[in-house]
């Protein structure tokens, strides 16, 4: 009996394993070992358990992750061909090609550069991904030959959205072809410095949430509205939405895209100090949250539960969510106050570092980098001043030290000139606290570093000026960028009136002040908003510096009296300075400016501001564009005429130069 049960198992084991010498196809793409059945016609242990086709082919060869990607490339490139009739390339040819292109496809494009990115027309649907295969959870990022195939000729192939259905707000009618040309006026001129809204058809765009689709119409309106009373329309219906739309919680995923486009070009009638930027932030923070925007993961199944319902894709989550920080982060840098909620997290650093299963433009990335970076300034120098008046200098020195290292690597010889802007608006607020000195500071090092800070702050004023020139800048820019420029005159013009001025040349600080009156005026939008008022403030003082025989004389250092304001500290100073320096003789410095009567609406309404300035000038230029010849005219009628000074009601507290900050009342 034993000899029999040795002579039935001997042939169905040794022969079949002699025959099957060659693992079936399933198990050697897996690189596991096959064990077969004793039945020849059964499958092996692993297919049949799997419920897998066994199939045992020799000339079977396992399929690679590389050889998928270059399939993938292939098919792509078929489909290309399948659509404009080009020629299929092998998989290392499309390699080769796309290596050649990287570092050149962002500044060949068909149309005009505009800030050194792809055409608008290539970034604003997102529709250009990776492959599928590399989406996946447990798949490494392709390689850059595939992540940035030159996408602007594929999305040039695509069909053009459907015409825009007409529609009406209120009582003003739009027409489908009035709506196109508004979508395509933003996402050419305005979407570049904003690429959340990922979704390019008006239709449905409308169809996502109306006010999305009206506010992006409003910010193309801000320069190329068809009738004089359009834009100041939708200036008001956009308005009293957004404020309704607040109330009226949860807010839905287009609603967040909403309030961070109008974060970035807010309204042009805010003040100084009401801008309500910081409101809208701040709900923005707390929807995005509950959403799990903040996760990068559209779909999030452990956050849509009841009324918080997210069904937007991954790729859609991502740039909303890189939106927000970066107005967040700005709108605290502005404003003077801590971090708004600004979560740097691991999503927005797979971001920054391209790892992410979809295109994301260059520009974007470094902007995004950059206010990490000044999330990271803001919060350790606020945690300075949380127990002195000052910051050491040291501190700053370490900073910039450490920005340095940084900026070495994001510009590189890629970047564009909005990239190099952006990382000279970071540098000029780490140099900002300079003028925020630690009581006993050193008199010699206090000067070279403020000079330092007044150099920069220049350079700033000139870039926003040639990027102007080259690709109308200061005609589209967001208002976060208006801020630093503004905070950039500001310290100017504070170094000017100042001790400082003796050790300048009269002539390029002449050249500067002017710079800054230009650019403040250039960016202008409608009639007394806050590009005009601050190129008449900025004005006034231009004029005091050049129509002065001799230089002006002042004893005081470029020291901020205001210390708990972060980084707009000086520009809060630079307002005291300013009424010290044209209102010497004031008797009302306690109290509330919008009572004062030598400043505010209650002077203007006085009629008693009309020779404060104590200097002749000019009305300046009050159009938009032109080129740097558009000096002020410094010559001429009284340089404070056109200055509207109800802007001085924003300041409601005292100016009064103090030892001990008083708060605002």
């Amino acid at each position: 009996m034993p000899d029999i049960s040795h002579e039935e198992t001997s042939p169905t084991i040794t022969p079949s394993r002699i025959k099957r010498n060659t693992a079936c196809t399933s198990c050697r793409d897996a690189k596991v070992r096959c064990n077969p059945s004793s039945n020849p016609a059964q499958p092996c242990q692993r297919c049949a358990k799997l419920r897998l086709s066994c199939v045992v082919d020799r000339t079977h060869k396992r399929v690679s992750r590389k050889s998928k990607i270059d399939e993938l490339v292939q098919e792509i490139q078929s489909i290309k061909q399948s659509v404009s009739g080009q020629v299929t390339r092998a998989p290392d040819q499309v390699a080769t090609y796309t290596q050649q292109n990287e570092t050149t496809a962002p500044f060949k494009d068909s149309a005009p550069p505009r800030l050194g990115v792809p055409s608008p027309v290539s970034i604003s649907t997102g529709e250009v991904r990776a492959p599928t295969s590399i989406s996946s959870s447990n798949a490494t990022i392709a390689p850059s030959s595939v992540i940035h195939t030159p996408e602007t000729h594929m999305l040039s192939q695509n069909p053009p959205p459907e015409p825009a259905l007409p529609r009406a707000l209120g009582s003003q009618p739009f027409s489908g072809e009035d709506i196109d040309y508004y979508f395509e006026k933003y996402f050419e001129f305005y979407h570049p410095y904003m690429p959340i809204v990922r979704l390019r058809d008006p239709n449905k765009c409308y169809e996502s949430g109306p006010f999305l689709f009206w506010t992006i119409i409003y910010i193309a309106s801000r320069r190329y509205a068809k009738s004089p009373t359009l834009f100041p329309f939708l200036l008001d219906a956009v308005k009293k939405d957004a404020f309704s739309t607040l109330t009226n919680w949860p807010l839905s995923f287009p609603s967040i895209n909403a309030f961070i486009l109008l974060c970035a070009w807010i309204f042009p009638d805010v003040r100084f100090v009401n801008d309500p930027c910081a409101l809208f932030t701040g709900s923005v923070m707390n929807a995005i949250l509950q959403l799990g925007v903040h996760s990068g993961k559209g779909n999030h199944p452990e956050y849509s539960h009841g009324v918080f319902q997210n069904t937007v894709t991954d790729e859609e989550a991502a740039f909303t969510w890189a939106g927000y920080n970066i107005v967040a982060q700005r709108v605290s840098s502005s404003l003077g106050l801590p971090t708004i909620g600004g979560l740097f997290n691991q999503t927005i650093q797979n971001i920054i570092d391209g790892r992410t299963p979809f295109q994301v433009p260059p520009t974007f990335r470094v902007l995004l980098e950059c206010q990490k970076f000044c999330n990271h300034v803001t919060s350790t120098l606020a945690a300075c001043l949380e127990g002195s008046r000052g910051v050491s200098a040291q501190i700053v020195s370490l900073l910039e030290n450490e920005w340095n290292a940084v900026q070495g690597l994001i510009c590189s010889e890629r970047a564009d000139d909005i990239d190099r802007f952006n990382a000279l608006l970071v540098q000029l607020e780490i140099q900002t606290y300079y003028m925020i000195p630690l009581p006993g500071y050193d008199p010699e090092a206090l000067k070279r570093n403020i000079m330092r800070t007044y150099n920069t702050a220049c350079a700033v004023i000139r870039s926003s000026l040639d990027l102007d020139d080259t690709t109308g800048f200061l005609h589209h820019l967001p208002h976060f960028y208006f801020r630093a420029i503004m905070s950039a005159g500001g310290i100017i013009y504070r170094v000017i009136h100042s001790s400082y001025l003796q050790f300048m040349d009269r002539a390029i600080a002449e050249r500067a002040a002017a710079d800054a009156v230009v650019a403040s005026r250039r960016a202008r939008v409608a009639d007394n908003d806050l590009p005009t008022r601050l190129g008449n403030l900025f004005d006034s003082w231009c004029s005091r510096l050049v129509n002065y025989a001799a230089l002006p004389q002042y004893n005081d250092e470029p020291v901020s009296t205001f210390s708990h304001r972060l980084s707009a500290s000086v520009m809060y100073d630079c307002m005291t300075k300013w009424k010290t320096d044209h209102v010497p003789g004031c008797k009302h410095k306690c109290q509330p400016l919008n009572t004062c009567p030598c400043l505010g609406s209650a002077a203007a309404a006085n009629g008693q501001l009309g020779g404060a300035g104590g200097g002749g000038g000019g009305g300046g230029v009050n159009g938009v564009g032109g080129a740097r010849s558009e000096t002020p005219a410094m010559l001429g009628a009284d340089a404070l005429q056109n200055i509207d000074w109800t802007f001085m009601d924003d300041f409601d507290w005292s100016f009064e130069p103090m030892p001990v900050l008083t708060a605002p009342t």
